[in-house]
């Protein structure tokens, strides 16, 4: 290769992979699962919201046998999150992206004005409508 064309070569190629790194999210690999509030949501007490990541892009919030919100969700920049195809209260509502920060077991949702957390449910507490 001409040594004239080498560095500028160099140069493309960093600032390609400096640009795919900044670009990757944070939750990937970390958001799947079900988690359990921690504070009220939607006049929902503390405890009695599920929220469920599945692998196959789909987000479930549940409370008790009801379900709250459903919607697609892609992974985006950082801490963003991206919703469509959401529905909420049984009636189609907006999509957007949430900045959604997970820190070990604790996941922290910023939406608009609303700020909602939640811990990595394990199974071992009981849903909230169930009998002992």
């Amino acid at each position: 290769m001409c040594q004239s064309f080498r560095r500028p070569l160099v140069l493309i190629v960093g600032a390609l992979a400096l640009c795919l790194a900044s670009c990757s999210s944070n939750n990937k690999g970390k958001i799947e699962g079900k988690w359990k509030s921690t504070t009220e949501i939607e006049k929902i007490p503390a405890g009695n919201a599920f929220a469920e990541f599945k692998a196959d892009g789909t987000l479930t919030i549940t409370a008790g046998t009801d379900v709250i919100l459903t919607a697609k969700y892609k992974l985006g920049t950082g801490d963003f999150v991206s919703l469509s195809d959401v529905v909420a209260g049984g009636k189609p509502d907006k999509s957007g992206k949430v900045k959604i920060t997970i820190s070990g077991d604790s996941m922290k949702w910023i939406e608009d004005k609303n700020n909602f957390e939640f811990v990595r449910d394990t199974g071992g507490t009981p849903a909230p409508d169930s009998k002992k």
